[in-house]
């Protein structure tokens, strides 16, 4: 009498190891998926945002940055980009140093020195620069830049390099508006 190659007993084993084998991909698989949940769910997105505001014999330019992101932007490095050299983030050394005059039309109202290792908490936002230009300078104000008045594309560039928790790592530009550059 002939053996039977697949019995009862070999059946219900390869079943148990199929079974076994398709439960340990389905386990990986939800596993890379909440790694990447986890992941995202603190992304940092940090965006620009400038404004001019007209006060009564007064004109505000600010530049700003927010976090528009479900997690912390830790910063790992930002400059002030001009004339192919990288300046520090403090626009009223930047300005101090390139352009002179501009202290005796514009008040510095604030500025803002981001270093490295500084945190942006999501929706929270930091003015790098403010500056108040009475409304009789503003034509001096653009000469100084080499702008046509009301032009508010400065000669210079901000750059930002931030990562999150997890070390994932981004560059925005003020320049290059629009979404972060993922490194």
């Amino acid at each position: 009498m002939k053996k039977k190659i697949f019995n009862t007993e070999k059946i219900i084993g390869f079943s148990a190891m199929f079974i076994s084998l398709l439960t340990l991909i389905i386990f990986l698989y939800q596993t890379r998926v909440i790694s990447k949940q986890a992941r995202l769910s603190v992304t940092p997105r940090i965006s620009f945002n400038s404004s001019v505001a007209t006060a009564d014999s007064t004109i505000v330019f600010s530049i700003g940055i927010k976090n528009n992101g479900l997690g912390p932007a830790i910063i790992d490095s930002s400059a002030i980009f001009a004339n192919n050299k990288y300046y520090p983030l403090d626009f009223k050394s930047y300005t101090e140093k390139n352009y002179p005059k501009v202290d005796s039309l514009a008040s510095h109202t604030s500025s803002y020195f981001l270093t490295k290792g500084a945190t942006l908490l999501p929706n929270n936002e930091i003015v790098l620069t403010e500056a108040g230009i009475p409304k009789r300078d503003i034509p001096a104000f653009y000469k100084l830049y080499n702008l046509k008045e009301g032009d508010t594309d400065f000669p210079f560039d901000i750059i930002i390099y931030y990562s999150s928790i997890y070390e994932e790592k981004w560059k925005v530009s003020l320049k290059a508006m629009g979404n972060p550059i993922e490194l």
